[in-house]
């Protein structure tokens, strides 16, 4: 332990029940704000605590929470948003949770790899406010940049035209259009009627592992459908939710009954978090 002050330390708190309960009685005491920085199993974890952040919130405490949002933790972002303000990150680098401003908890344990409390292990404390108010300006910033899913439209993020084949496409016709355009999924479609998507993981099970030749078969034979579809002035956060409910990771985006391109898991949750490429 490093005692900068007297009333102001950082400090290593090895013990995850030591490191879980003067966790639990900063936040039991906070009185203005709690900003939070976590993973996307964090999200999961918070909802199921959720009681403790909710009766802050009920105190008048601001309580914002920086997360990766995917379909797997979408029920519990939009749960947490009940009471608190929830925003996408691509990605989480460190949890850190700071208090008022003035207290901070930096968690390096990966939650994902351990159960109950575990995570709390070897927990950094401090309450030197330069360090924490230095912090505390970094995460605002990525809050003020970060996406908020629920109001995002699908067609601002819909990558268009859609690529498409034809049923009769030989599959080799299919591998080289998704090379040369840099894609991992076209449409099938009949007289420019959309049936079915094939993507890449369709080519590797269906044919390469399955030892069928690319040049006998046709989209028609290893096509995924009927076409999971979602109109373009739906939010993100319902296309995360349609994902997650069918188990899929892509959608094609329509506007009168038209298809209009293609919306995938991972270009959403990369536009929402400011970082939107090109590929998908």
């Amino acid at each position: 332990m490093k005692t900068v002050e007297k009333h102001q330390e950082t400090c290593v708190i090895r013990n995850a029940d030591t490191a879980f309960k003067k966790f639990n009685e900063i936040l039991k005491s906070a009185e203005q704000e709690i900003l939070i920085m976590t993973s996307s199993t964090g999200v999961i974890n918070a909802w199921r605590n959720e009681k403790l952040l909710e009766k802050r919130r009920e105190k008048g405490v601001s309580v914002k929470i920086l997360a990766p949002i995917t379909s797997e933790n979408l029920r519990a972002a939009r749960e947490l948003s009940k009471f608190s303000a929830v925003k996408h990150v691509p990605a989480c680098y460190s949890r850190v949770t700071i208090f008022d401003g003035k207290h901070l908890f930096q968690f390096k344990t990966p939650q994902e790899k351990l159960e109950g409390i575990q995570h709390y292990e070897n927990a950094i404390y401090t309450n030197v406010l330069e360090y924490v108010q230095r912090t505390r300006d970094v995460l605002n910033k990525i809050w003020n940049d970060a996406g908020d899913i629920s109001t995002v439209t699908v067609k601002s993020l819909t990558r268009a035209p859609v690529p498409t084949v034809l049923l009769s496409t030989h599959i080799s016709d299919v591998a080289k259009i998704m090379s040369e355009e840099n894609i991992g999924a076209v449409i099938v479609a009949r007289d420019f009627e959309p049936l079915g998507i094939i993507t890449e993981r369709d080519i590797l099970k269906r044919i390469v592992l399955a030892n069928k030749d690319l040049h006998e078969i046709v989209a028609q034979e290893i096509m995924t459908a009927p076409l999971l579809t979602i109109d373009s002035d739906r939010t993100s956060a319902e296309a995360l939710e349609i994902m997650h409910k069918n188990h899929v990771r892509r959608l094609v985006v329509v506007e009168g009954g038209n298809a209009v391109g293609l919306l995938t898991e991972r270009r959403l949750l990369l536009a929402c978090g400011s970082l939107l490429d090109h590929s998908f």
